[in-house]
């Protein structure tokens, strides 16, 4: 297992990873990465870029009745999907070893009925893809499930940190432990009920900040950014980004019927938030 912070370079490193790979004699790497077409192309422009040779492919471009030929070798990409996971099996079923490489291993890999005693099929396709002669290597920034869960016997003691270069900025930089060397907000929402309240009110706290930043606190008005990042799943993106949408055109807009609630929801944000401070000002 391979982990490492959020974007500090974990596909460059699987690049790298993956030739060595082949100078070592492994014929037959298969990259698996999330359930989604943009993801995989991504994935696949970035490889083909690198000027890997042989050049990776999407496990369609594998002719039905794939043969591995002597002296050949294969770089191929794979969605963790059960149809498509299957469709790779058959044509793999007779080229020998497996090298898989599992982008965001944490997703959909782990066995989430072992404590029934059966297997979820995304883990059990996988399995039946490393086969009794391949090997597995996970790669991700949140790797707790996979040792929880045991996933493919991998050993915690065997595990690879995979450190960022000494520029980048993730959790530890945005996020400190000690908050007073960067003071911040933690707001904790319960997952089984935040809905595009959470949201909204998200927005209303970010916007209430910026304007105390620029009224009280810098020399001239300076801009920001607010970033969502809600989970893996793109319906949970699209519902914050028309939530958040919303809200801002109702708040430009003083004859919507959403204007004066959220009007009032700025005044009493910056009255929590500034206590100290004209809300009016």
């Amino acid at each position: 297992m391979v982990y490492g912070e959020p974007q500090s370079g974990k596909t460059e490193m699987m690049i790298c990873l993956t030739a060595k790979l082949l100078d070592t004699g492994h014929r037959i790497i298969v990259h698996l990465m999330n359930d989604s077409v943009d993801l995989l192309t991504q994935n696949l422009k970035r490889f083909k870029a690198s000027g890997l040779a042989p050049a990776a492919r999407s496990f369609s471009e594998l002719p039905q009745s794939f043969t591995l030929q002597p002296n050949q070798e294969v770089v191929v990409f794979c969605k963790k999907n059960a149809r498509d996971l299957e469709k790779l099996i058959e044509r793999l079923k007779d080229s020998g070893q497996v090298v898989v490489i599992d982008d965001e291993a944490d997703y959909a890999t782990p066995n989430a009925k072992i404590n029934l005693g059966t297997k979820t099929r995304i883990n059990e396709l996988i399995g039946t893809l490393i086969g009794d002669t391949g090997y597995y290597i996970g790669v991700t920034a949140t790797p707790a499930r996979l040792d929880l869960n045991n996933t493919f016997q991998n050993d915690t003691d065997k595990w690879v940190n995979f450190p960022p270069h000494a520029k980048y900025t993730g959790q530890d930089v945005f996020f400190p432990i000690d908050k007073g060397a960067f003071p911040y907000r933690l707001t904790l929402l319960d997952q089984a009920t935040a809905d595009e309240t959470a949201a909204r009110d998200a927005l209303v706290r970010f916007l209430i900040t910026v304007a105390y930043l620029n009224v009280h606190i810098n020399g001239e008005e300076a801009n920001y950014t607010m970033l969502v990042h809600t989970s893996g799943k793109k319906q949970d993106h699209e519902a914050d980004r028309a939530t958040i949408e919303q809200t801002v055109q109702a708040l430009i807009n003083t004859s919507n019927i959403e204007f004066v609630p959220l009007v009032t929801a700025l005044r009493d944000a910056a009255q929590q938030l500034y206590p100290n401070v004209d809300s009016d000002h």
